[in-house]
């Protein structure tokens, strides 16, 4: 599926950098829709048509936005119609069921990671040291944005400096 925002950040050579703060995080929630579709179809669903509908009419909402940046207007003074957790609802993601195994074995690694007293690493060290954490955090990783792992005990996220902090919740 291709995004409307995408498309305007390429025809306009933008950056998300560029944008206001509710357009970046518009961004981050269609980001974030996106990693737990990717989880729900790993599970070997399909997210729901409500589910595409939402992510589709924050993508709209994201879009006007950057209109109203590029014309310098406030068109789209409406409040952010959606956000992650109400689509990843809607989509079927529960998180209070069917935990799946990589979430628990990541956890796990975590676990290990924190108990060493290993609290700040470097993508290299997370390869090598709590591998189903680095290849899920590799897999959904974007340049600029926010990436890590959050987990039911730990926030495990990416600073200014490229290391990873891992910190208990």
């Amino acid at each position: 599926m291709e995004l409307q925002y995408v498309k305007a950040l390429k025809e306009h050579g933008l950056k998300i950098s560029d944008l206001p703060e509710d357009a970046q995080t518009g961004i981050s929630e269609i980001n974030k829709i996106l990693k737990g579709f990717t989880m729900i179809e790993r599970k070997g669903l399909k997210p729901t048509a409500a589910s595409i509908k939402k992510l589709k009419t924050l993508d709209k909402w994201v879009y006007y936005e950057i209109l109203d940046y590029l014309h310098d207007t406030d068109k789209n003074d409406d409040e952010m119609p959606v956000d992650a957790d109400d689509v990843l609802d809607d989509a079927g993601l529960d998180k209070n069921q069917n935990v799946d195994q990589l979430g628990l074995q990541i956890e796990s690694e975590l676990d290990n990671l924190y108990a060493s007293g290993k609290k700040s690493l470097t993508i290299d060290e997370i390869k090598s040291s709590a591998p189903k954490t680095y290849r899920e955090i590799w897999e959904n990783y974007e340049p600029g944005d926010e990436n890590g792992i959050i987990t039911s005990k730990y926030s495990f996220t990416e600073n200014n400096n490229e290391l990873f902090e891992l910190k208990l919740k």
